[in-house]
């Protein structure tokens, strides 16, 4: 008797594996799965006893030709998920199944970091996006002032409502910075490190969150050498905290906060980026998904956290008046109307940068419609090389005559009729801008619209109302050897 050594297992699976190749046998997969599963439900798993493949069944009298040829055989596939030519033969053609390998990678990626944690990000990342668990320990606060100051029941009723506002500032700030460091901790974090798989690499992070970590930094800062001396103060000596003490850091608010007038800046065109991917990306909606159900995001949706800045910048005002309200002394109620002004005087600085960027953008959409000067046709190579640079309509370009900060708006357009010689009239169709009025052709729907006339500066020109409010009447005023009379209008529009 001799005994029986133990099937070999890789010859088995050479077996298995040469008779699925000769006798084209097929894997019923699916591309469900469960979360954290590595492969497809129906993949090859092996069974417990570690011998047999999952998935096949054993053949059965009456098998057809192939029967005695192998003991397996594969489960035949559904007849509309065979791929191939008419005969079944061919390489499996599938468009969309690349999109849904990509899904279902993201499914196991978002299931690895709920299970095991955030990766960290690079060196060449961390840098930029990391604010550090350091200054965290700091950012901590009791729940109530009166924690802090033993003596607060003697106070009177107005310096209670002085000290609750007081907290109210100091909490808002931590919450809010918490806030701010859910997008880059896990939104931009998670997409950074799906990015390095090469999952959602045609989203912008920094398109999306790329301002957030200044502003991090910059409430880190303000809370380190502002809010946080003036709790330490109350905690050190049970005093109730003072106004006066926040007033320096708060004087320097432009300074500390200049982060916020990109941030605002942009703010506009981030919503709007963030919709667009959220609308036309599924994977990136999944991610988005995925995020805001996460237990860190304390149920803040992405719109959420990126208007989340806008919102708190223009809360200082409020939260400073609210203490100033509650606040008898004289000596307090200066400093915190001195804070006031010098936050809304930033905030005035933000609106104006803002209704600036605007302004470009809708001078820069307005000077897309409009093509070249060219009013004189060049008789010569030479003549054409003389006259270029004084052909060019540069409506970007600063106005003349006026501050920097000051920009070409586009007032006024609409059709014309022009008198052309004698008895002739010319269609057309005018732009009236803060500065000249341009005569171009009618507009058609493909064409920019052309210069046909030199531009008319408004200093040259004279408006007057009609009777009718939707309507003006525009001349162009010429040289005269009488004087003005002193009811004359003005120079132009402004």
């Amino acid at each position: 008797m001799h005994a029986f050594d133990p099937p070999n297992e890789g010859r088995l699976q050479g077996l298995v594996a040469s008779r699925i190749e000769t006798y084209g046998g097929r894997l019923q997969t699916s591309t469900l799965s469960t979360p954290g599963s590595l492969y497809p439900r129906g993949g090859p798993v092996l069974d417990p006893s570690g011998r047999h493949l999952q998935g096949y069944v054993r053949f059965t009298k009456g098998s057809g030709p192939a029967r005695g040829l192998s003991p397996l055989r594969l489960r035949e596939p559904e007849p509309e998920k065979r791929h191939g030519g008419p005969f079944g033969v061919g390489t499996p053609h599938f468009p969309k199944l690349k999109e849904v390998t990509r899904a279902h990678k993201l499914e196991v990626r978002l299931h690895t970091f709920s299970m095991f944690g955030m990766p960290r990000l690079p060196p060449e990342d961390r840098r930029h996006w990391e604010i550090g668990e350091d200054g965290d320990s700091s950012l901590a606060i009791e729940k109530s002032w009166k924690e802090l100051v033993p003596g607060h029941k003697e106070m009177s009723r107005e310096l209670c409502h002085q000290q609750e506002a007081l907290w109210e500032l100091l909490t808002t700030e931590l919450i809010y910075v918490r806030k701010l460091k859910i997008m880059t901790d896990l939104l931009a974090a998670g997409l950074l490190n799906l990015q390095r798989v090469g999952l959602l690499t045609e989203v912008s992070a920094e398109t999306l969150f790329g301002n957030v970590p200044s502003l991090i930094r910059a409430h880190q800062s303000f809370w380190e050498e502002v809010l946080g001396p003036t709790l330490e103060e109350t905690r050190a000596s049970g005093q109730p905290l003072d106004p006066v003490s926040l007033q320096n850091g708060f004087l320097s608010f432009s300074q500390r906060f200049q982060p916020y007038v990109l941030y605002c800046l942009r703010v506009k065109q981030t919503m709007a980026y963030a919709w667009k991917q959220q609308d036309n990306n599924p994977l990136f909606h999944t991610f988005v998904q995925w995020c805001e159900k996460h237990k860190r995001s304390g149920r803040q949706t992405l719109g959420d956290l990126l208007i989340k800045p806008h919102q708190r910048i223009t809360k200082y005002p409020l939260l400073l008046q609210a203490v100033l309200e509650r606040s008898p002394e004289a000596r307090a109620r200066e400093a915190l109307t001195a804070m006031i002004a010098a936050v809304e005087s930033f905030l005035r600085h933000i609106n104006k940068q803002v209704r600036q960027g605007e302004e470009q953008e809708s001078l820069a959409a307005a000077a897309q419609r409009i093509g070249p000067y060219e009013v004189l046709e060049p008789s010569s190579e030479e003549v054409e090389k003389n006259l270029r640079p004084f052909s060019t309509l540069d409506l970007m370009a600063p106005m003349l005559g006026v501050a920097s900060e000051h920009t070409r708006q586009l007032l006024l357009e609409g059709p014309a009729r022009m008198k052309e010689g004698r008895e002739g009239k010319l269609d057309v169709y005018l732009f009236l801008f803060s500065d000249v009025l341009l005569v171009t052709k009618p507009l058609r729907r493909a064409d920019k619209a052309k210069v046909i006339r030199p531009p008319l500066m408004l200093e040259k020109l004279v408006c007057r109302p009609l009777r009718d409010a939707s309507m003006s009447f525009l001349g162009e005023t010429f040289p005269s050897p009488f004087p003005q009379g002193e009811g004359e209008v003005g120079k132009g529009i402004r």
